[in-house]
């Protein structure tokens, strides 16, 4: 059973983000939040994507205050808080994971990765044996693409976002079905009311 924790430990643990969560006792908040900031320390130096590290900073704000809100509320709205994953619930995630289309999304995104690795690991073999003046481009180039594919993921999922969900036919059917029984209900209540 979680309970409130002493005040100093409770500070000293939420100065790294997720240990307050989790020496509070809600260890899901605490681990996505730590995995989140150790996610993004990895992508942001292995891909040579600096920018992502922006991001630690937010939250670890987030996870610091996160902390000392719920150190401060009542007991029994402390004890009403539920320990759920931030970004997601239980239930989205077993959904998404489910779908197949978000299945092969997340394939193809540890393909990406794994090739991304692999290329790191041949050109870091290969790079010596090259001249100065290919090596340099090879350089830059090998430091631009991670940028470009994630501008390029970003651009897309910003259109699809404008785009917004479209109606499937079978969707569009029970909509029209529905909205004529509603009006068919409604000329029969006129009707009766005369």
């Amino acid at each position: 059973m979680r309970n409130k924790k002493s005040g100093l430990f409770a500070f000293f643990f939420s100065l790294i983000p997720g240990a307050g969560e989790m020496y509070m006792g809600f260890f899901k908040q605490g681990l996505s939040i730590m995995g989140m900031c150790v996610l993004l320390g990895i992508l942001g130096s292995a891909l040579g994507i600096g920018e992502l590290l922006l991001f630690v900073p937010l939250l670890w704000f987030y996870s610091f205050f996160h902390v000392h809100h719920l150190r401060g509320l009542p007991p029994e709205e402390f004890y009403a808080v539920e320990d759920k994953w931030p970004f997601f619930s239980e239930e989205d995630i077993s959904m998404t994971m489910r779908e197949e289309k978000n299945r092969r999304i997340g394939a193809v995104v540890l393909i990406i990765i794994g090739v991304w690795l692999l290329w790191k690991v041949f050109t870091d073999t290969v790079m010596w044996m090259m001249p100065d003046f290919l090596r340099e481009a090879f350089w830059e180039f090998q430091n631009a693409l991670p940028r470009v594919v994630i501008g390029i993921v970003i651009l897309y999922v910003g259109v699809c976002l404008l785009r917004g969900r479209k109606i499937l036919p079978e969707e569009r059917t029970a909509y029209s079905q529905k909205n004529a029984q509603e009006e068919h209900s409604a000329e029969n209540r006129e009707q009766g009311g005369e």
